[in-house]
């Protein structure tokens, strides 16, 4: 029985570790879910989000908020049922603007082309990020013309679509 005991201490200390370890990773991968560091020049995006409706009512937004810095950022979302949460995103034109694509929901992407015709044609995007699962939170920089521009998801382009107004 004096064989039992140590064996069972060395049992109990190695469980303990492993549990230790095991939060320690955990506790490690539930940051963000933006692993990225953003490129130099490019800051984090505060975002906007859609006012009064929780993202999913109206299929609009207000204007890309301006921060601090002088940069301009907006929001988008990639939501339940494969749709970002609104078909329309308002930024200034000729102004770099941060978008944050956040994905709440699947395997997402967000990519920007200068019209539905260039998507449409096998075009490179302006702008895109790498798709990715939920919850992740990517950013692009995109300095858009005035007018009307698209933007779509490369995982979902024939249904998870919608128009950048630059004005």
């Amino acid at each position: 029985m004096r064989i039992v005991t140590p064996v069972r201490g060395r049992l109990l200390v190695a469980l303990l570790a492993l549990a230790a370890a095991l939060l320690l990773a955990v506790a490690c991968s539930s940051s963000s879910g933006n692993d990225k560091t953003p490129a130099s020049g490019q800051t984090p995006a505060a975002g906007q989000t859609p006012a009064d409706d929780g993202g999913y009512g109206t299929g609009q937004t207000p204007a890309a908020s301006q921060t601090p810095g002088g940069g301009a950022t907006a929001e988008i979302k990639m939501v339940p049922g494969t749709a970002f949460d609104k078909d329309e995103l308002t930024i200034p034109a000729g102004t770099q603007v941060t978008i944050s694509a956040d994905n709440t929901d699947g395997f997402h992407s967000f990519q920007v082309f200068e019209s539905q015709a260039a998507a449409d044609n096998g075009e490179a995007p302006i702008a895109k990020t790498e798709p990715c699962s939920a919850p992740c939170k990517e950013t692009v920089d995109v300095t858009l013309a005035a007018g009307e521009h698209y933007f779509s998801c490369e995982v979902h382009p024939s249904v998870m679509t919608g128009t950048i107004i630059a004005e």
